[in-house]
């Protein structure tokens, strides 16, 4: 009887055990940092961007159930031919995940971004795969 039982706890957490520890991005997220190596150096290329473009700050990006990927500026005071902009760009953009690696990609997936991702509480950071360096965000929904 108790070989039984064990036997059963086994395969249930064996089958439950995958869902427990699936990341899942759905939501909207702000972006923190994103640190890159540039000329042996380790700078936040975002913080750049904000020197540059304090309305940045304000700019989100969601995740739905239905993979879609976009870049929101609503409520910010971004500039309409911005919003344009940013809406073409990103209004083909999918996401997927495999495992723990995320993809971006506008083109059915033939090519696209990948990194691997971990969430941890209300951030999420990506770490690119092909060189593109770390990102870090910060849920808001």
């Amino acid at each position: 009887m108790l070989l039984i039982r064990y036997t059963i706890t086994v395969l249930i957490s064996v089958l439950l055990l995958p869902k427990a520890f699936t990341q899942n991005p759905v939501g909207r997220w702000k972006k923190l940092s994103h640190n890159i190596e540039y000329a042996g150096e380790k700078i936040d290329s975002y913080k750049s961007v904000l020197q540059l473009y304090p309305v940045a700050a304000r700019l989100t990006h969601a995740f739905d159930d239905a993979g879609n990927f976009r870049l929101e500026c609503s409520g910010t005071d971004c500039k309409e031919k911005y919003v344009v902009m940013q809406q073409k760009l990103y209004a083909q953009t999918k996401w997927r995940l495999k495992g723990n690696v995320l993809m971006l990609s506008s083109s059915g997936f033939r090519v696209g971004q990948s990194y691997s991702i971990r969430i941890s509480g209300n951030k999420m950071i990506w770490e690119g795969t092909e060189g593109q360096g770390t990102i870090v965000y910060e849920k808001i929904q």
